[in-house]
């Protein structure tokens, strides 16, 4: 999938497709949005414009559901060919600089104006470097290089250094693949280069048409956005208040991560903890193969709908399931809606483990998140801010980190603290590094790579607390964040914590086994996009102080290492976390929806919290979405 433009990602992700139309009631809506211009005919025909626009962007992407779905499921070729003769209609600069205009005199619903418009612009940057992501494609699929006379493919790297047992061949394995990532990274800078090439021509020719037209009223359009500007108006988030809830993150699991990694590394690796580096983190965040044992080929679809089940969620019309097994079978999972929330389409591979499990609970809380939008609006169904959908994906991902859960599908007793263990050193690591991911994407946007390489060290250095050097940085565009990917990753982790709490506490008890904790579900689910998730749950501030609590829950339990000694990884907190609340946050304006406080800031440090000196250095980071599905 990376080959093809960003927002096709979305599409696999969120499934972006609208309920079908007839052309008459295609026409019906152009008629109705031309009588709303009565008495201002400009008005009236941008407002007619931008329906034809959104009705077109919508029928592109049912067609592209349903090549997407044919494809995953049967392996049936996709046409993209003629996906992108509808595509380039849509992206044409007089129809987006309707748009822009449309939004500024506030022809139509001003939101869904915003989500149409960020989404398209987005599709024309894409666009211009569809070439150079294909490159990039190709060659991460065929990248090789050469350890002791014999080639190894890039793809196989991570697997060998998790399967390998001696430090001195991991160092050497890592060394190895250094030329190699120095390869794909010269690609990567190729397709960033020309994205923001395009990002900049298109601003500026917006801004040009804008500026012809001569109205004062569009004077807050003629600014061009910058690159990292337009990512955050993607992802509904306000860089400089995001980089507080990173850095607040990291520093509210600094203590239970470096005493996680001491654990881990007594456990197997066992080199001076000062010493670890990135070739070690693979073979450090496996997971163990008794773990995997809980979670049979044939036991993860009946869990998921058993848990269904009791929510009352399960067996409703709309919502498709297709667990088939077929030899041309995509075995990656895949949610789509080629007929709106009536028809949502979730495609999975089961193979068995601890991480098919999760992938599996994540995408039908996607799926299920889609299926109840009642907003009305195509813009509100499938664009817009994804963290709603992905916070519910999260939230059902978290589930075999439950004690509760895992006594209720069968898990035996003595199984329970390892899986939930696991559970959670996955857990901390994609949180820690989608908030290193975000910092090294804020700090390095405007640095040389030779500036962005040392930053990068130091900041992955400071989250995982293994060595990075400079050298490691030739996997810098590599491993770091892509289109602040992590910012919803960062939100949807947060978000999905606290929800679970006010689903318990409301339930009085485990919110999988609540009927009524379903249907508090189905109303968050009723808005999609059409208000900001900040606004739906609660502040940012407030979901990393569940997010921080529920690490302290879990990991207090201990584990048995080495004989039945009980290890808990996370102190006692001292005093209520109420006293971290001393100073506001920015407020941020994004588009139309007003401020948004984003929460209390982080704790204070005293010197309970100031993490022992991590090693001098830097880190590594997937392409795609931190989340259940990352990997080191």
């Amino acid at each position: 999938m990376s080959s093809r433009p960003f927002s096709l990602v979305v599409i696999v992700v969120l499934g972006l497709a609208a309920c079908p139309r007839s052309d008459s009631s295609v026409q019906a809506d152009l008629g109705a949005a031309a009588d709303a211009g009565v008495g201002d005919p400009e008005l009236g025909r941008l407002r007619a414009q931008a329906t034809s626009l959104s009705n077109d962007t919508r029928a592109w992407s049912r067609a592209v559901d349903t090549a997407l779905w044919n494809h995953w499921t049967s392996a049936a070729p996709i046409d993209w060919a003629a996906l992108n003769t509808k595509r380039d209609a849509l992206l044409t600069t007089e129809r987006l600089s309707v748009l822009r205009r449309a939004l500024e005199r506030g022809a139509d619903d001003e939101l869904a104006l915003e989500h149409l418009s960020v989404f398209l612009e987005a599709e024309a940057v894409s666009r211009s470097a569809t070439a150079e992501a294909d490159a990039v494609a190709t060659l991460e699929s065929t990248l090789t290089f050469t350890l002791d006379g014999k080639d190894v493919r890039w793809g196989d790297l991570n697997r060998l250094l998790a399967t390998e047992k001696s430090a001195l061949k991991r160092k050497a394995l890592w060394i190895a693949s250094l030329p190699a990532a120095e390869k794909l990274d010269a690609a990567l800078a190729a397709r960033d280069a020309k994205r923001a090439e395009a990002h900049l021509a298109t601003e500026q020719l917006l801004s040009q048409r804008g500026d012809a037209t001569g109205d004062a009223r569009l004077v807050g359009m003629l600014v061009p956005k910058s690159l990292l500007a337009s990512e955050a108006e993607q992802r509904d988030v306000e860089p400089e208040a995001m980089r507080q809830v990173a850095e607040g993150l990291l520093v509210l699991t600094s203590e239970a991560w470096r005493l996680t990694l001491e654990r881990l590394n007594q456990a197997d690796t066992k080199l001076p903890m000062a010493t670890l580096t990135r070739a070690d983190l693979p073979r450090l965040m496996r997971v163990p193969a008794e773990v995997d044992l809980a979670f049979g080929k044939k036991e993860l679809a009946p869990r998921a709908i058993a848990t269904l089940g009791a929510l009352g969620l399960y067996g409703k019309k709309g919502l498709t399931l297709d667990l088939s097994e077929a030899v041309k079978k995509n075995p990656l999972p895949l949610t789509v809606t080629p007929g709106g929330p009536a028809d949502v389409r979730t495609s999975f591979r089961p193979l068995g483990g601890l991480r098919d499990q999760q992938l599996l609970l994540s995408e039908l809380g996607v799926a299920l998140a889609l299926q109840h939008v009642t907003a009305g609006r195509f813009e509100y169904e499938r664009l817009g801010d994804s963290a709603l959908a992905q916070a519910t994906g999260e939230l059902f991902a978290t589930l075999p980190g439950d004690a509760q859960w895992l006594e209720s599908q069968g898990v035996p007793e003595a199984a329970r603290p390892i899986v939930i263990d696991a559970w959670q050193v996955q857990r901390l690591f994609q949180a820690r590094r989608a908030a290193a991911a975000f910092l090294v994407r804020l700090d390095c946007f405007e640095r040389s790579d030779a500036q962005s390489r040392s930053r990068a060290a130091a900041i992955f250095t400071r989250a995982l607390g293994v060595i990075h050097t400079e050298a490691d940085m030739a996997r810098m565009r590599f491993d770091s964040d892509d289109g602040l990917r992590s910012a919803t990753t960062i939100r949807s982790m947060l978000m999905a914590e606290h929800v679970r709490g006010e689903l318990n506490r409301s339930a009085g008890g485990p919110w999988f086994r609540s009927a009524g904790a379903g249907k508090d579900l189905v109303e968050l689910w009723s808005t999609g996009s059409s208000v900001p998730l900040e606004t739906r749950v609660t502040r940012l501030g407030a979901a990393l102080t569940s997010f921080w609590q529920r690490s302290i829950e879990v990991t207090r339990v201990g584990v048995p290492v080495d004989g039945g000694v009980v290890i808990a990884p996370f102190p006692e907190p001292k005093g209520p976390v109420e006293v971290w609340t001393a100073r506001p946050w920015p407020h941020a304006r994004i588009g139309p929806r007003g401020a948004i406080d984003a929460g209390p800031p982080p704790p204070p440090p005293d010197a309970r919290w100031i993490p022992k000196p991590w090693p001098l250095g830097g880190r590594r980071i997937a392409p795609e979405d931190a989340g259940v599905s990352a990997s080191p």
